[in-house]
């Protein structure tokens, strides 16, 4: 597992429509259809049932959701904590 596949999942679980996902991660509505599919081969579960209201989340993605979310704020995290230690002021002055 990747961090990609959890960016695939959440913003098919936000948007429930694989193009509005597509857009939101730069990529063919396809693009997402098949990350999704492989995402839950290999996991070995179904994350999301085709609904006519758009892909809805099953039991086992509703508790994937609140962790790639949690993983999702660590992240950003992570990049402030590196942008900031990449512009600090240090030494002699």
């Amino acid at each position: 597992m990747n961090w990609d596949d959890l960016r695939f999942f959440l913003e098919l679980a936000r948007w429930k429509r694989l193009s509005q996902a597509g857009r939101k991660l730069g990529v063919d509505h396809t693009t997402v259809a098949r990350r999704i599919e492989q995402f839950e081969a290999v996991l070995g579960c179904r994350l999301f049932e085709s609904t006519a209201a758009g892909y809805e989340l099953t039991e086992a993605g509703q508790r994937l959701f609140a962790h790639a979310e949690t993983i999702e704020n660590n992240i950003g995290l992570l990049r402030e904590e590196a942008l900031g230690q990449g512009v600090r002021v240090s030494g002699i002055v």
